[in-house]
């Protein structure tokens, strides 16, 4: 997985030693040159005109290449928005305290449900620290493992810190919706860090309910970690991100969880034959659970309903689908980023330069409700966005035939290298990308070294499964993401690895 993001690192030194292309795949790191050009009176004579006649958007995008072990084809529908697509501030942001009320009212309500503590708890380390006090003061510590009395008092050093930093309650006490803070102290006890959080869960009903908002930092943070007893066991790591989320399921000894993506269907289309009787309601219907969902937690003036897959279990024996919403502005939508909740690519960090273990993170806004025949049963939501002020109503825009010249340019000069080993030689393995939907929409770029802030700008989005097949041992795997997004405004590619 890692390899489909990396190749995007590639690009600018793939492009230094590529022919000098065209004027619009060069331009466009400059935030505020583009911006410039969003800003172009559009002629006269097209302003009525709907957005995919004045670009001459065609239905669909017909497209091969082949070249050694690269097979790249696109026979897709092009999706373009009906209104006009604007450009806008947008910012990383908590799960605010009513957010979360509503989420909870709208998915708990009056069920009784207790606190999950992922650490020790402050009266659990005080029963620690009293009991090795007590050892000290008897010259018993050996007891506990020490080797002398300075190691046990600098462990009680390390338990007063834990205890510090550690929450008041206990797992099993009762929990209502109201976000807790936690602390992040360095090795002298000096706070250093915070955020707020929530974890609940019901044993009775198997509900599960989590939120975990964003830490200050605004550096990283290399501190100790010791055992129960104090005892260092080597150094815990905070970054500096920006990806709060929220997570809520229903867990069922009846039925597996479903996490790998499958095919995209149609609102329209019936439910898929050939799935089990774990799912029998239409996409419509799941639609229809999803937007009421949508209505009760009071999210429905900023997200709406987007697409909708099939989704299943390890061993394909039980389906769901899943309902992607998307922010949007103003009626236009912030374009999905791909399936990354799937298990084998969970650790893509959009946004992050995977080259420096400390690069500062911030992951991209997704938003997903899993439903069944019992309506909703799974809800995540990942680094949240707060849309800020349009810095322009109606972008100026490129025609379609630009935009495809783009494509047919840089494809091959982003994905020929996956068809080379290391020294060069082609490789066994086989890449085939299959494109089969290309949307003009919203993508969040950041300002450059900035993850707490950035713009919301019009791109286009050629998403495409990618198999890569390893002939000699007989196995291969399959991704969902977009391939390839270039700027609408100045034709430039956006790299999805570096956030611009």
């Amino acid at each position: 997985m890692k390899r489909i993001i990396s190749i995007f690192l590639l690009l600018l030194l793939l492009i230094a030693c590529q022919p000098t292309p065209n004027e619009p795949v060069v331009v466009g790191k400059d935030q505020s040159k583009m911006i410039e050009q969003a800003r172009r009176e559009i002629p006269e004579e097209q302003r009525a005109m709907p957005i995919r006649e004045r670009l001459g958007v065609p239905e669909r995008l017909t497209y091969s290449y082949h070249k050694g072990n690269l097979t790249i084809e696109a026979d897709a529908k092009i999706v373009v928005p009906d209104g006009e697509l604007p450009i806008v501030r947008a910012f990383p942001t908590d799960f605010s305290q009513q957010t979360v009320t509503d989420l909870w009212n709208a998915l708990i309500g009056d069920m009784p449900m207790t606190a999950i503590v992922y650490q020790r708890a402050k009266p659990e380390i005080e029963q620690t620290i009293e009991k090795l006090l007590a050892a000290i003061d008897g010259g018993k510590y050996t007891e506990y493992g020490f080797a002398s009395e300075e190691e046990a008092k600098s462990a009680m050093k390390a338990l007063q810190k834990m205890y510090l930093e550690a929450p008041d309650v206990i797992s099993g006490d009762p929990a209502d919706s109201t976000l807790r803070r936690g602390v992040i102290l360095d090795d002298d006890g000096k706070e250093v860090a915070s955020n707020t959080y929530l974890y609940a869960e019901s044993q009775k009903t198997g509900y599960r309910f989590s939120v975990s908002n964003n830490t200050s930092n605004t550096v990283p943070i290399v501190t100790a970690s010791y055992d129960e007893m104090g005892r260092p066991v080597g150094t815990a790591v905070r970054e500096v991100g920006r990806r709060a989320g929220f997570t809520f399921i229903k867990n069922s000894e009846a039925q597996a969880p479903c996490f790998i993506w499958g095919d995209e269907l149609s609102f329209n289309d019936p439910c898929p034959a050939g799935i089990p009787g774990t799912v029998t309601v239409t996409p419509q219907r799941a639609k229809e659970y999803a937007e009421a969902f949508l209505k009760d937690a009071r999210l429905d003036g900023a997200y709406a309903v987007r697409r909708v897959f099939v989704i299943t279990d390890s061993d394909a024996t039980e389906f769901a689908y899943r309902i992607v919403c998307t922010h949007t502005v103003g009626g236009c939508p912030v374009l999905m980023t791909g399936n990354t909740g799937e298990a084998e690519n969970a650790d893509m960090d959009f946004g992050e330069d995977e080259n420096d273990d400390y690069a500062e993170i911030w992951q991209y806004e997704q938003f997903w409700i899993d439903v069944n025949d019992s309506g909703v049963y799974c809800v995540q939501m990942h680094q949240p966005l707060a849309i800020g002020d349009v810095v322009t109503e109606r972008s100026y825009l490129l025609p379609f035939s630009e935009i495809r010249k783009i494509m047919e340019k840089m494809m091959p000069i982003i994905y020929e290298t996956e068809a080379k080993n290391p020294s060069g030689e082609n490789s066994d393995i086989r890449y085939e990308k299959r494109i089969n939907r290309v949307e003009l929409g919203l993508w969040r770029v950041r300002e450059q070294n900035r993850i707490d802030r950035g713009l919301l700008i019009p791109v286009w989005a050629f998403y495409a499964n990618t198999t890569e097949t390893y002939p000699e041992i007989g196995y291969s795997w399959q991704t969902y993401l977009p391939i390839l997004l270039v700027n609408a405004v100045d034709g430039s590619i956006i790299d999805p690895q570096k956030g611009y």
